[in-house]
């Protein structure tokens, strides 16, 4: 499988010798504009001609056929599949898709572009299952799922720091200036941010009463109970978010049309031995609908994999994600009657699907 490390200078000489502009949606569009060509003469043109990626033709210089299909769907993706990866090990990728050719466009640095090609959506699932937690003992699920508001599970976000922090839960009086605080800092934002925007957050800040309002759904809800004036979160969610996130990732599926990029990110965190996961399941007028929960291993996977299905199968996904039979390799959601699994090729009649 070809694979090209390439500084963001061959990058841009090789899309300006395609004749190809990077559009809206593609990974390469973060990478700076404007920079010089590089000539023939040049060292790193050089290595991009010893590496196969431009020939000569004709007395000219030229990017091959196959390079060439490559970086226009780099440029000019109509889908791309991100991971991010924050704390922990591992490292993040970005996948892009035009028609059936799929490719590796990761941006990362120092000044570095790599291009890996060509992929199956099947190696794309394996590669995000191995970025996955490794084959750690499992705790007993707490069952702790939210599914409401983003701005109510900010709030409950924020009662469960307080009460982290041996104090006891908030009080209820000081609680919208708490919170207030509380959306100033990227380090409690940021799932939130990454999942549904920055929106329904500065909204908080800016009226207590938004603060109670969601205060008021999440005490019908059972999240919250006031005890004594202070605000304390529920049993099961103390206990599945005993400890603050110290590791995660995110993967985003970004479907690029002609009026724009549409994208869908799955946010996930590690508290203690627990995967926590982010994800909206409403979009366009509608409300954001975010369901925060408690996942295992094989629920977690069986999420990623959704992620690379087509819009359909994932607004399916979306709707009962947990219940079902699962690939005890991969954990692929797997139907009755399959043989085998259509993600890694497991037998499912060894042992059967769990």
């Amino acid at each position: 499988m070809p694979a090209y490390l390439l500084t963001h200078q061959q990058i841009q000489t090789a899309l300006g010798m395609a004749g190809l502009e990077v559009e809206s949606g593609s990974p390469l569009a973060v990478l700076p504009q404007g920079a010089r060509r590089l000539e023939p003469d040049d060292v790193a043109f050089q290595k991009m001609a010893d590496g196969h990626l431009l020939e000569a033709q004709d007395g000219e210089w030229r990017v091959n056929t196959l390079a060439k299909a490559v970086l226009l769907t780099c440029a000019r993706p109509e889908e791309v599949i991100t991971l991010r990866v924050t704390g922990g090990e591992g490292q993040g990728f970005s996948i892009c898709r035009r028609g059936p050719l799929v490719s590796e466009c990761t941006v990362g640095g120092p000044a570095l572009v790599k291009l890996s090609f060509p992929l199956t959506r099947s190696a794309v699932m394996l590669t995000l299952i191995s970025a996955l937690s490794g084959e750690r003992p499992e705790a007993p699920s707490t069952g702790f799922r939210f599914r409401g508001r983003v701005e109510d599970a900010f709030v409950l976000s924020v009662v469960l720091n307080e009460t982290r922090s041996g104090a006891g839960g908030p009080p209820v009086e000081r609680l919208a200036g708490i919170v207030a605080a509380a959306v100033e800092k990227p380090v409690y934002t940021l799932p939130f941010v990454l999942v549904a925007g920055a929106a329904p957050l500065l909204g908080l800040a800016r009226s207590r009463d938004a603060v109670d309002a969601a205060v008021g759904r999440l005490a019908i809800a059972g999240h919250v109970r006031n005890e004594g004036g202070r605000l304390m979160p529920s049993d099961a969610s103390q206990t599945a978010l005993a400890g603050p996130p110290n590791a995660g990732f995110s993967v985003s599926r970004t479907v690029v049309r002609p009026e724009g990029p549409a994208a869908q990110t799955l946010q996930v965190v590690r508290s203690g031995e627990r995967n926590i996961v982010f994800r909206l399941l409403q979009h366009g007028d509608e409300r954001p609908l975010l369901e925060w929960l408690e996942v295992s291993k094989l629920q977690l996977r069986a999420l990623v994999t959704a992620a690379l299905m087509d819009e359909k199968e994932l607004k399916l996904a979306a709707v009962e994600p947990l219940p079902g039979r699962f690939c005890p390799n991969c954990g692929a959601r797997t139907r009755g009657g399959q043989r085998f699994c259509r993600a890694c090729g497991q037998n499912l009649e060894e042992g059967g699907a769990a």
